[in-house]
């Protein structure tokens, strides 16, 4: 199918800045691939474009596409996500912002860890509580967002960067600020990168940070060719930084942008754009488009009254078994949304006991797994000997006489010395036992860094896993064999990745730095019901849709409209309608479980804001005019398919 006429004018567009409102469904990901291959198509050397997402998976699917658009030469382009892009900014010019070459990428826990030890060395509390508290604000302080901090916590970040510093090390703040400084105090670092970005495309601009736009403005500046594909109306993170107003920016910024509106949408049905296009006219602060349907009327979204949320659980599962058995409905076709995880909790109950396959997403992730936590905190430390935290993890997993008051000790020392945990083990400082277990670990650590860097990529690996008995220890500490062979089958996986990796020519520290940034990737499974938050919903589609939960203190979220935040919470809403195909229902209970006593609920609001004329509403009372029609249906495709009709 070929492009519609603002599709073709996104894609063809030439000379200054581009902002393509990309409607839910309109085809934007094609949209911002085939913009990309004009350029190359038109000579645009491929490493003066860059083109940047917000996930690895969109990234993923980027490459793929413009591998199967531009052959071979696809690989020459540099697509990536925010991050991934600071961070090759960063590696870069690492001498410039006080790291050196292998430096670390720490991760939420390696992140915890480290200012849990700022936290013990400022005399503060350091429990869970405490660093719920102070990791989000510690963000919000290096974003530049953060409200009048009070000096403890400037003090905190002060500490904690320079810590980072000693590490050789960057978290994934660092990842956008530090090339944003970079950027603008050093003009040769500027001019180098506004050159690979001479042609800037931004996919989901809406939700970018206050940092991430002037990352963008500072190597697109002023009448440079900048495509951004954003879509106000499904602008959802606000509550970790993302700011809508960064498009309503753009025009102050860039005057002579030219904005193209892609409004045709290739997903939905009528019935279900009527339903999401009635909702969002609510909202005021809007740069305005409205959604067409391509695919004829369908049948309107239903809305079920439920008596609790038992009863709203158990005749979503009723319904979806139904269409499974009926219909031929594969099961991954089904989503259930809901407005926060514990609402899954009863879902899940109802699905066990019909039987139902089911997935929740957003579960724990690849990387989460204790065996591969092992194993990459060995490898890091291989990577960069001044990861002090990988370090620590390393030296007692698994055990090897090597216990808290000796590393005590070492860290004391290397404090004294300013030297790294590794350097301060290697050299024997210490007395007693104790010195040669740590300088042991110390020339292992050298003999594994030798082996990866020269040898065989296969080889250094299993030496790695032989050498650490982190195998020895694992098998040691799983009793079920069935476990076993999972743990097993995840460090198999890292093998492969590593293998994969080194046979493209990357090394170590390139293997473990995209480690790092590696792990929103979404682990798809057929033959199962999708249970997600709407947010992790975000950029998927299903044929059958459920939003459970349409209650006021649900959707929207009581904090939400305490903190005013409704226009958001109706742009969630916006986005859990939109991901339907075929079929929507929304429900809500008059009594919501809520620990061990059913709360009285009304209706959300919501549900009053969308034109009824588009919606179908389903009483509690099985006999209802849409049951009989739906189970006469039912029997007649029976009659069918038993040759009675």
């Amino acid at each position: 199918m070929g492009l519609n006429e603002a599709q073709y004018r996104a894609v063809y567009h030439r000379g200054g800045p581009l902002l393509v409102l990309a409607g839910a469904g309109s085809g934007k990901t094609r949209v911002i691939t085939e913009r990309v291959a004009a350029l190359v198509e038109r000579g645009v050397a491929h490493d003066r474009i860059t083109a940047v997402t917000f996930t690895n998976k969109a990234a993923d699917e980027m490459r793929q596409r413009l591998r199967a658009r531009l052959g071979a030469t696809a690989g020459r382009l540099r697509i990536q996500t925010f991050h991934a892009l600071g961070l090759a900014i960063v590696r870069q010019h690492a001498g410039l912002v006080g790291r050196r070459a292998g430096l670390s990428v720490f991760g939420r826990s390696e992140q915890r860890t480290a200012v849990r030890s700022v936290l013990q060395e400022m005399g503060l509390p350091d429990d869970r509580t405490q660093l719920d508290r102070v990791l989000p604000r510690l963000s919000q302080l290096k974003g530049g967002i953060a409200p009048r901090a009070d000096p403890a916590l400037v003090d905190l970040r002060r500490r904690y960067d320079a810590l980072l510093i000693r590490m050789n090390a960057v978290d994934f703040d660092d990842l956008i600020l530090l090339p944003l400084q970079l950027l603008q105090q050093h003009d040769e670092v500027a001019e180098l990168w506004r050159m690979r970005a001479s042609h800037l495309l931004v996919d989901e601009y809406q939700d970018s940070s206050r940092l991430q736009y002037e990352l963008v403005r500072a190597l697109a500046p002023g009448e440079a060719d900048l495509t951004v594909v954003g879509d106000d109306d499904q602008a959802i993170y606000g509550w970790r930084g993302a700011e809508v107003r960064n498009l309503f920016q753009l025009e102050r910024d860039y005057p002579t942008l030219t904005v193209v509106r892609l409004e045709e949408n290739y997903r939905s049905t009528a019935a279900i754009l009527h339903a999401a296009n009635s909702l969002i006219a609510h909202n005021r602060e809007r740069l305005g488009k409205k959604l067409r349907n391509t695919l004829g009327r369908g049948r309107p979204p239903r809305v079920w009254e439920c008596d609790t949320s038992e009863d709203e659980a158990e005749r979503i599962a009723a319904d979806i078994a139904r269409r499974h058995t009926i219909d031929r409905v594969a099961w991954e076709r089904f989503c259930i949304l809901y407005r926060a995880a514990h609402q899954s909790r009863a879902i899940e109950a109802a699905l066990r006991g019909r039987a139902i396959p089911y997935r929740v997403s957003g579960g724990r992730s690849f990387f989460d797994h204790a065996e591969i936590r092992d194993l990459l905190a060995w490898m890091r430390l291989i990577a960069n000997p001044d990861d002090d935290l990988a370090f620590l993890h390393a030296a007692t997993h698994p055990r090897r006489g090597i216990g808290a008051t000796s590393l005590s000790r070492l860290g004391d020392l290397a404090h004294r010395l300013d030297t790294s945990l590794l350097k301060a083990a290697r050299d024997g400082l210490l007395e007693g036992r104790v010195s040669d277990a740590l300088r042991g670990f110390a020339l292992l650590i050298g003999d594994l860094e030798h082996r990866f860097r020269r040898g065989d990529a296969g080889e250094a690996f299993d030496l790695l896993l032989k050498e650490s008995d982190l195998i020895g220890a694992i098998r040691e500490a799983t009793d079920d064999e069935e476990a076993w062979r999972r743990k097993e089958g995840n460090i198999a996986q890292l093998r492969d990745w590593w293998i994969e990796h080194a046979e493209r020519k990357g090394n170590l520290v390139s293997f473990m730095q995209r480690m790092m940034l590696f792990g929103d990737r979404d682990e798809a499974e057929e033959g199962a019901v999708r249970l997600m938050t709407v947010h992790a919903a975000k950029g998927l589609e299903f044929d059958h849709v459920y939003i459970a939960g349409m209650e006021e203190g649900s959707f929207p979220h009581k904090n939400a409209v305490a903190e005013g935040r409704i226009e958001e919470e109706r742009r969630l809403l916006y986005v859990a309608i939109t991901r339907a195909r075929h079929r929507l229902t929304l429900s809500w209970a008059a009594h919501r479980s809520t620990s061990r006593r059913g709360e009285a609920r009304r209706p959300s609001r919501f549900l009053q804001e969308i034109d009824h004329e588009a919606l179908c509403f389903v009483d509690r009372d099985p006999d209802s005019e849409e049951a009989v029609a739906e189970a006469e249906a039912h029997m007649a495709e029976i009659r069918r398919r038993l040759g009675l009709a």
